[in-house]
């Protein structure tokens, strides 16, 4: 498992996060329509940079962590086997 790759992808991810949680309050003051979009594109952001940090062998603990969410979001975003692929 390349260490640099690793950190690259929990950036990513703390990236997303960061992101979602920043544009959460201007989302939630525009439209219904317009805030339920973007939160839902924000959203899928993060659980697309879980899902390439959690490829590269983040365990979902650590992936929880960098995210945000309780390590069960993590799982059911992984399809819940709990596996590292990359491990």
């Amino acid at each position: 498992m390349n260490e640099q790759r690793w950190e690259e992808e929990r950036l990513a991810v703390r990236r997303a996060a960061q992101r979602l949680t920043e544009d959460a309050g201007a989302l939630t003051a525009a439209s219904a329509e317009a805030a339920e979009v973007g939160l839902a594109t924000r959203a899928e952001e993060l659980r697309r940079a879980v899902l390439a940090a959690w490829s590269a062998g983040v365990a979902p603990e650590v992936l929880a962590l960098d995210a945000g969410v309780e390590v069960d979001v993590i799982y059911g975003w992984v399809g819940g086997g709990g596996m590292n692929p990359g491990s």
